[in-house]
């Protein structure tokens, strides 16, 4: 245990690091009170694409994540020394966050079936192999990876375990919260009571949502920072029009919500919308931060071309599609099957549509109301018994004076809409779009707080906000020590999260000129093994060396 609390206590003060740094280079701001908690938030941001960058041109092997982890320990003692007056704050935030992320990951088990199919392979990948080009040929899931697969192979190094490359995502979560919680109390001193009932929920809506380890995936991580996006604009939205690092910010954020998952390309959206009424729009292009926006941009959308030959896979009009690495069909059938899957087509009783006929006029509602829409609201249930609690004790106590609404609370009710209607539409997957739907009950539920002019006292506000949190605090590490009980003895061998196999019999894949293609795991989940590996027996598939990069192609 105490190796698994030194792992990441070690992660957390990296991320912490590359935060600073970050701030440091572009913002022109050190560690300080104010932005203790928000810095690991964009540290988590700034070194997964370092290390996505890195990965251009060698493998993210031990040598360089030990390189990553002791540059990144040497700027963590130089803040600490450089802050005598926050260094305490820090050190109580990397060790709040930490106890947070321990709690989380003790005896959890990953996230299945995507973690074992996908998500652990790449990592793999990445460890052992520079990019390869055409790696969807083998896997097309390796095509809608996420930029945190990227953050999780930094943590390869010759002092951690290797099971270490699970931390990421549980300090994601813990550092995520920590930022929430601070920022409720920060809008209660601003009397901005609104905005803070908004970021009260999410918290709430976070700690009994995204409260186990093997609930983790792409998807949980993408909701976290659009909820982070979200708070910005409460933070921001006036200044957003004048203040281009601000600004900058909000589209840093923007653009690393698309790396998480490709459906959040249209959060993208919100950056651009502000940047119309930005009133210096030379003054943003002078900042160098705006740059360094548009080279993670840039570095994503290479690294997704040089993978499957599309921007976003696998829309067909972003694709390239004169690149040897294009397999037309495949891309067509997944992006069909795609579709059709988050529509539950699996579902269907009777007649079996094709993926065509069930995706169009709505042949797909009712199949998806009798599984998914029942998964949605049995998902939501909790929250909405919350909402209920907490409406009934804001009708029984004293009432403020007349709040304003805030216009951020108009704009981000139609953007959530506007992402609802999207997800419902083309993938309407619980977990796909689970932050939409949230915010959107959430600014419904504010609505409603208005017009019955239900906001309470500063005061009692404070006092409500404290109670609930406490409240869903001690749920939360209920569940987990529980969660805890009934694993101890079912994973006696690690208290690690289990990133191997079951199976080690993949079989080694060789070509028609003899040279090794890939594992082939029989159709079993390739998890955390020798790569490339996929479950898949793939035919006529191609191998050649191009300069000093493999490259794959299907015949």
């Amino acid at each position: 245990m105490i190796t698994l609390l030194f792992n990441i206590i070690l992660t957390n003060s990296i991320i912490f690091s590359f935060g600073t740094l970050l701030s440091i280079i572009f913002f022109n701001k050190k560690a300080s009170k104010e932005n203790i908690s928000e810095l690991p938030i964009f540290g988590v941001i700034f070194l997964s694409f370092i290390t996505l960058i890195i990965n251009f041109f060698f493998p993210i092997n031990k040598l360089v994540g030990t390189l990553i982890l002791i540059f990144g320990l040497l700027f963590f003692i130089k803040i600490i020394i450089n802050n005598l007056y926050n260094n305490k704050k820090i050190l109580k935030n990397i060790f709040i966050s930490s106890v947070i992320s321990f709690l989380i990951l003790l005896y959890s088990n990953i996230y299945r079936p995507d973690a074992g199919l996908y998500h652990l392979p790449f990592i793999s990948i990445i460890n052992e192999n520079k990019i390869i080009i055409g790696l969807a040929n083998i896997h097309f899931r390796f095509a809608t990876t996420s930029i945190v697969q990227y953050l999780s192979a930094s943590q390869n190094n010759y002092i951690y375990n290797l099971e270490a490359i699970s931390i990421p995502l549980a300090s994601i979560f813990s550092f995520s919260i920590i930022f929430f919680v601070r920022e409720i109390f920060k809008k209660i001193k601003k009397k901005k009571n609104i905005n803070s009932i908004l970021i009260f929920l999410i918290s709430i809506f976070c700690l009994l949502g995204f409260g186990r380890f093997s609930n983790y995936g792409n998807d949980a991580i993408s909701h976290l920072y659009f909820f982070t996006l979200i708070i910005f604009i409460t933070n921001n939205y006036y200044s957003l029009k004048l203040d281009s690092i601000k600004l900058n910010k909000i589209s840093l954020i923007s653009i690393f919500l698309f790396t998480t998952k490709a459906f959040m390309f249209l959060v993208i959206l919100i950056p651009f919308w502000f940047f119309l009424f930005l009133k210096n729009k030379k003054e943003l292009f002078k900042n160098k931060f705006f740059y360094l926006n548009c080279i993670f941009l840039l570095t994503w959308m290479l690294k997704s071309i040089l993978i499957s030959g599309c921007i976003i896979y696998p829309i067909d009009k972003t694709c390239f599609k004169n690149l040897k690495i294009y397999d037309d069909k495949k891309i067509v059938m997944e992006a069909k099957s795609g579709e059709a899957w988050a529509k539950g087509w699996s579902d269907q009783k009777d007649i079996k549509l094709n993926f065509d006929d069930y995706n169009q006029n709505f042949n797909w509602m009712s199949t998806w109301k009798k599984v998914h829409l029942k998964k949605v609201v049995e998902k939501l249930l909790p929250f909405m018994i919350f909402l209920i609690i907490f409406f009934i004790v804001l009708i029984i106590q004293d009432k403020s004076h007349y709040d304003k609404l805030p216009n951020e609370i108009n704009f981000i009710f139609f953007t959530s809409i506007f992402l609802t209607l999207i997800w419902f539409l083309k993938f309407p997957l619980y977990r796909y779009g689970v932050a939409f739907i949230a915010t959107a009950i959430m600014v419904i539920f504010i609505y409603l707080i208005y017009f019955f002019q239900l906001t309470p006292k500063a005061n009692n506000l404070l006092k409500n906000f404290k109670v609930f949190i406490c409240i869903c605090v001690i749920v939360f590490i209920t569940k987990n020590f529980l969660r805890i009980n009934k694993n101890l003895f079912q994973f006696s061998n690690s208290m690690w999260p289990d990133i191997y196999s079951v199976k080690d019999d993949y079989k080694l894949i060789k070509g028609d000129d003899k040279e090794d293609l890939y594992y082939f795991s029989f159709g079993e989940l390739c998890m955390y093994s020798k790569s490339p590996c996929s479950h898949y027996d793939i035919k006529n598939l191609n191998k050649e060396l191009f300069f000093s990069y493999d490259l794959y192609w299907i015949n």
